[in-house]
């Protein structure tokens, strides 16, 4: 409020000279510093308050250009604006008085009932009055605009039906709807159905503050993790709650894929098969996942008791403590396969990578991902062994050997091919196709059919006879036992095969063959010690002939070589015989 004595800058708007001259007396008598400034119409009065600003606007109603009181009080103040202005007449009609009053003046004074005091008090009570209207306006247009272009979503709900009386731009950009969508719906149209007891929470600190964390959903259908601060408030003369509105959607997926990844740690290091350990330059070991009873045999507290370097084998520690210093320049380094001590006295081998987070507060140490390659190591001794076997096998034997990667086609063979067949010897050069390419073209549709045979109907062997084209074009009959490997699937992988050489043996066939007529005609003829190993010398080849597959061939040949030596001796003496039987004839 402003003192009596401090300098007041009016204006009064008074035709008539006698009341100006009263009014003025009235003002100096309470006020010893003051400025007055007269408009005797109300043009004038409109032309002093477009140019200055004054304390306050003493208005009389009459006045010569205004016929209605009414526009003149509206319109002087409108022109006014934040300053007060109380009205001066001589009308004693009170409720003229009241309607002024809800014109926007700040009091309404008769000039009969005027004096000194009277005009004072109402002069300075208008000022302070109009000075506190006018922060509450500023505050209120700062509070709007600060709800307005609030970043953070903030809505005014009805504290009764939970309505929504206001919303901002944040709101309508946050959810989706409109503003005038908004306006037409209730806090429930926005609630996860997953929170239907929201309205009993609301109704219960209806006059408090409060903080809480819901799950909303947008005009699209999104959910999301909201936490809401609402505190109580009258708008428009209406009970209501202004709401702050913080989207933890991010920071709610961040805990969860964070609950996640501590619960797939859990899986990976505490549940798994790995070895996890953390431990320094000296091997004084921190940690140590569960999975070390596996591997050790010992529990994870007993084996903290112990120091890395001591469970190695001895001659792997130069090796295991050369990949350990390494990290000093290094940050990752794996340690090949390297052998510890188990509770059994058994070794297991190892396979280790080891990273350097010294530098990591959490760690302050070196992770040892550790697995257990044992059997794997076990396996490829035993492949190699395995190999060797076959590798000493294949150069031994006058046999070819091959061997078919079924599903990437590449042949191998031994140095067979060259001393059998003539061909140079390069490994994984040769395929499938150059292979079938030298089947006898008579030999290829009975071949084919025994592979298929054995790739389709889950056998692994194969044994058949054909004939071979060597590198100089002629033919090589063979014998070729196959043994057919398969993958988990049961799909065809590898097959390996002996191919022996038959030509000799089908050579000397066919020499007994052409003396098949004249050793009938002898078998016959002579006695049953000639006639016995020749019917089955002869049985033999009639069964090799009608059915060159079968699976005791060789063994058949062998009896056939045997019987013919037994027969050719016989032979040799009837002829021998018969010779000195026709010399005595002669």
């Amino acid at each position: 409020m402003k003192h009596k004595y401090a300098s007041l800058h009016l204006l009064i708007i008074e035709d008539h000279l006698g009341d100006y001259i009263l009014i003025e007396e009235y003002l100096k008598e309470e006020h010893k510093k003051i400025e007055l400034s007269r408009a005797i119409s109300y043009k004038q009065a409109s032309e002093f308050l477009d140019s200055k600003i004054y304390d306050a606007v003493i208005l009389d109603l009459s006045l010569p250009d205004s016929d209605d009181p009414f526009s003149l009080v509206k319109n002087i103040v409108s022109l006014a604006g934040k300053t007060p202005v109380i009205v001066l007449t001589g009308n004693s009609n009170k409720s003229f008085g009241v309607e002024t009053l809800s014109l926007g003046i700040s009091d309404y004074l008769y000039k009969d009932d005027l004096n000194s005091i009277q005009l004072s008090k109402s002069l300075d009570y208008s000022i302070e009055r109009k000075r506190i209207e006018n922060q509450l306006i500023e505050s209120e247009k700062k509070y709007k605009s600060l709800f307005a272009l609030s970043p953070l979503p903030m809505w005014v709900l009805d504290r009764v039906e939970f309505k929504f009386l206001n919303v901002n731009d944040a709101t309508v950009q946050l959810y989706g709807y409109s503003r005038e969508e908004f306006l037409n719906m209730y806090v429930s149209d926005i609630w996860n159905k997953e929170e239907p007891e929201m309205d009993k929470v609301i109704a219960n600190k209806k006059d408090e503050f409060f903080k809480i964390k819901v799950t909303h959903s947008k005009k699209n259908g999104d959910k999301m993790f909201l936490e809401v601060r609402s505190n109580p408030i009258v708008f428009d003369g209406i009970p209501a709650r202004v709401s702050l509105i913080h989207n933890i959607t991010a920071q709610v997926q961040a805990e969860e894929a964070l609950r996640l990844s501590e619960k797939r740690y859990k899986a990976l290091v505490q549940d798994g098969s790995d070895l996890v350990m953390i431990l320094d330059f000296e091997g004084n070991i921190s940690y140590a996942s569960p999975s070390v009873k596996s591997i050790t045999g010992l529990e994870a507290d007993i084996f903290l008791q112990n120091n890395f370097f001591y469970i190695i084998h001895q001659d792997d520690i130069a090796m295991v403590k050369d990949c350990i210093l390494k990290l000093q320049k290094q940050k990752r380094v794996q340690i090949p396969s390297y052998r510890i001590k188990t509770t059994q006295n058994e070794w297991k081998w190892l396979e280790t990578i080891i990273t350097n987070l010294s530098e990591e507060p959490a760690v302050k140490g070196i992770v040892a991902n550790s697995r257990d390659i044992t059997q794997y190591v076990l396996q490829e001794r035993a492949l190699i062994e395995s190999l060797s076997r076959y590798d000493i096998v294949a150069k031994a034997t006058s046999d070819t050997i091959t061997d078919y990667d079924v599903q990437n086609d590449i042949m191998t063979f031994n140095e067979g091919i060259k001393d059998m067949f003539g061909y140079a010897v390069v490994k994984k050069t040769k395929s499938g196709k150059w292979w079938w390419e030298k089947v006898h073209p008579e030999d290829k549709d009975r071949v084919k059919e025994r592979t298929q045979e054995v790739y389709k109907n889950n056998k692994n062997q194969l044994q058949i006879e054909y004939r071979f084209r060597c590198a100089d074009g002629t033919y090589k009959y063979v014998l070729d036992r196959s043994y057919l490997l398969r993958d988990d699937k049961g799909n065809p992988h590898r097959m390996i095969g002996s191919m022996q050489d038959l030509t000799e043996i089908h050579n000397y066939i066919q020499t007994i063959e052409k003396h098949n007529k004249r050793l009938r005609e002898i078998a016959w003829t002579q006695s049953h010690l000639v006639r016995a190993p020749l019917a089955r010398i002869m049985g033999i080849i009639d069964l090799l002939q009608h059915h060159r597959n079968i699976d005791n061939a060789y063994e058949l040949i062998e009896h056939i070589l045997t019987s013919a030596r037994e027969l050719d001796f016989i032979i040799r003496k009837i002829s021998s015989k018969a010779e000195r039987s026709t010399l005595k004839v002669k």
